[in-house]
């Protein structure tokens, strides 16, 4: 078996192909730069060899900023939210193709935690990635 992640933030963008560390890196350059309507992301863990549906979604939001970001993690053991430090009193949104995905205000986590769980995910072959304090989803405020 060989995994691949697909993300997909903008229109006309196509699905990126990410293989490798450098891969994850330059996509999230790519989406820091993107503009204030592409902020965030959906990303799947595809088996190339097999023509399977994937079981879970990954979406991650970047500030554009460049020091910030959140992580949706939703699969076969639920819905999960990654959890930072600090509360937002403004609330977590992050646009996807224009339209806010909102996250818990306590999601924000430094932008390498983004890029680990990418990396997770992938390795990891579509499960939850670890090395991020996550939280179950509750109804946002």
């Amino acid at each position: 078996m060989s995994y691949v992640l697909e993300a997909s933030y903008k229109h006309g963008a196509g699905v990126s192909l990410l293989r490798t560390n450098d891969d994850i890196d330059g996509f999230l350059t790519e989406l820091i730069n993107a503009g204030p309507d592409y902020q965030s992301a959906t990303v799947y863990a595809v088996d190339e060899s097999a023509d399977e549906d994937p079981t879970h979604e990954l979406v991650v939001g970047v500030d554009q900023a460049g020091a910030f970001g959140a992580v949706r993690y939703a699969g076969d053991d639920g819905e999960w939210f990654s959890k930072g430090a600090q509360v937002n009193p403004d609330g977590v949104r992050y646009l996807y193709y224009g339209t806010a995905h909102e996250f818990p205000a306590d999601s924000e986590v430094p932008l390498e935690l983004v890029r680990q769980a990418l990396g997770q995910l992938l390795v990891n072959e579509g499960t939850r990635p670890e090395g991020l304090s996550w939280q179950a989803a509750t109804e946002l405020r």
